[in-house]
Order: C-alpha cells, then structure tokens, then sequence
C-alpha cells in the first residue's frame, strides 16, 4: 500500500500536505514528495522504480533480511539508508527488531517497512498538527531524513527504559531476603537475568550500526544534506553516543544483579550450614550423655545416679542444662 504525501510550506511558514492519489509526473517547487510504502506489492515496486529511476536490483526482501545490519549508501541521484532497531512491543518478549529503509533525493524521499510502523504514524500525526516548522520553515528530504533517524533513535530510547525497568525488578527480586528460595524461584530469575543479557546485546547490537550510519551523515559524506541540518545530525550523532553508553551500563547492571544471586545464594547456604553445625554441636554432648548412660557396667564401676529411682530424670536434666548452656554460649557468641 502505498501514501503518497506533498509537503509544502503554509504562507504564514508552517508546513502543509497534501494527500495523493497517485504519483505525480512532477514534482512542484518549494515542495518535496513523500511515498510511505507498506508491504509494497510487485507492481507498486514496478512503479516506484521506474517513476523513481531505482536500480533494478533493488530488493525489498532484503531490507527484511534477518540478521541485516544498518546500513547507508549513496547513488549517482539518491542515498539508500536501512535501519534495524528493537520492536517496542515484542522486544522484551522475542528479542525482535524491526526495520526501516528509506531512499532520499533532492526532491523526494521513499519510506518503505513492514506491517505498521510507528515512525511514519508520528510523522503523519505531527504534520496533520503543526508540522515540522521548528526545524526548518521549508520542508526538505534532509529535514525528513533526520526526522526518520531521530524518531528511531527515540524508539531504542523507549526500548531502553523497558530493559531499565526489568533490571530493576531483577535486581529487586534477587535481593530481597536472606532465605533460601524455592529452586523453581531461583531457575526462574535466572532464565529471566540471561534474557536480559541477550536483550541488553540485541540493543548493542541494533545501536553500533545506526551510531555508524548517523556518523557518516555527520560527517557531510552525502550531497543530499545541506550544511544548515549537518548541526542536527551531529548533536543526533551525540545521542546515538549517550544510548550505547547506557546500554553498557545495562550490561553492567545485569552482571552486578548476577554477582547478587550469587551472593544471597552463598549466603542462605552458609546460613544453612551454620544451623546444622550447631544442632550438630548440642547434640554431640547429649550424644555422649546418652552414650554412657546406655553402657552395661559391671558393680562398683561409679556411674552417678545409676542406682537411683531418679537417675534417669537426672540424666535428662543434664541434658536439657547442657543444650541450653550451648545455646546460651552460642547467643552470647552471635553465632544465632
């Protein structure tokens, strides 16, 4: 499906669109074309590439390529540019990202992706409102490129937070308490602390590249920017900075909520021992008690009490007076 746009500038300097049936023979001056394809079937690709002058090689299929980094490069008459980033709702769920590809000359500029996309649905929304005239009075393709790749930008921000948001539970989760947790508990946070990690370099990993595609732009290595929006894209190129080092430090985040599992789990098995190494140590004297009481004697061996009614009470007195003279030893000593 294809939505055709021509943006132009209102007398009073905002912008304004027009909505299109068809692609048009020519474009007007002081206006730029906007073709958003979505699912693009094989006879709109037909006409894009011979309205457009786009090589014949030109794949769709290979912007959706799993596996396929981000990437921009430059033609005699356009810039091709692709751009992977995580899926704001099935990210956290399925590590899945999603992906963009968008072609720019001079006058106008394609959007192609799958499915619905909530960078062209902003774009759309704003423009129906009050446009983009804060960036430029004129609407141009390298306004609208940097509008592309600063929406992006914003949606691995988004994402971001949601990792943000799960580490803190995490974190939560493996703190809390001293005491020993069920093992199904346990399995369970620790499936969920690897998929963070995987989510955590699935963001990395969507980042570097669009950090290296926003560089380039930066750096004026394409005709298509003008000098006046270089500005923009390098404070973007900043922010491309900035999310890769809060990622890292999600890495880091999630290595810390590792070292805490380990820790509260060494602790409640120290604990553990602690406990049965005391019961050990009050019921060894009771033990030996019990031990010399239980021993058949010949007559005359001493054994106190052991020809008394009341030696048997007695020996149990000793015992209990003994295992409470430990615990009080043990209190006394903060090993309970």
């Amino acid at each position: 499906m294809l939505t055709i746009t021509q943006l132009r500038r209102y007398d009073n300097g905002q912008w304004h669109s027009d909505n299109l049936e068809t692609v048009p023979e020519k474009i007007g001056e002081a206006s730029i074309l906007w073709v958003d394809a979505e699912d693009p079937s094989d006879a709109e690709m037909v006409l894009l590439k011979s309205r457009f002058g786009l090589i014949e090689n030109f794949k769709l299929e290979e912007f959706g390529e799993e596996g396929r980094r981000s990437k921009i490069e430059e033609y005699e008459n356009f810039v091709s540019c692709v751009v992977r980033f995580p899926h704001r709702e099935h990210f956290l769920t399925d590590t899945q990202t999603d992906w963009l590809a968008v072609i720019a000359s001079k006058s106008w500029i394609l959007s192609f992706h799958k499915g619905h996309s909530y960078i062209t649905c902003e774009i759309y929304k704003k423009i129906s409102t009050h446009g983009y005239f804060a960036l430029s009075l004129l609407p141009s393709t390298d306004i609208l490129f940097y509008i592309f790749l600063d929406l992006i930008t914003n949606e691995c921000f988004y994402v971001s937070d949601l990792v943000q948001e799960k580490l803190q539970g995490l974190s939560q989760t493996a703190a809390e308490g001293f005491r020993q947790r069920p093992r199904d508990s346990n399995r369970t946070l620790r499936v969920e602390i690897a998929k963070a990690r995987d989510q955590a370099l699935g963001l990395r990993q969507s980042i570097g590249p669009l950090r290296e595609v926003v560089g380039r732009v930066a750096r004026g290595e394409f005709a298509i920017i003008s000098s006046e929006t270089l500005p923009r894209f390098e404070e973007l190129y900043d922010r491309t900075i900035s999310l890769i080092e809060v990622i890292d430090t999600h890495r880091e985040e999630i290595h810390d909520i590792g070292d805490i599992l380990i820790n509260v789990q060494t602790l409640t098995t120290n604990n553990i021992i602690r406990v049965l190494t005391i019961i050990s140590a009050v019921f060894l004297p009771l033990t030996l008690i019990a031990g010399i009481y239980g021993t058949n004697f010949g007559r005359g061996f001493l054994v106190p009490g052991s020809n008394s009614s009341y030696g048997f009470y007695a020996m149990i007195v000793l015992m209990l007076s003994v295992a409470v003279g430990l615990i009080i030893v043990f209190r006394r000593k903060g090993w309970l």
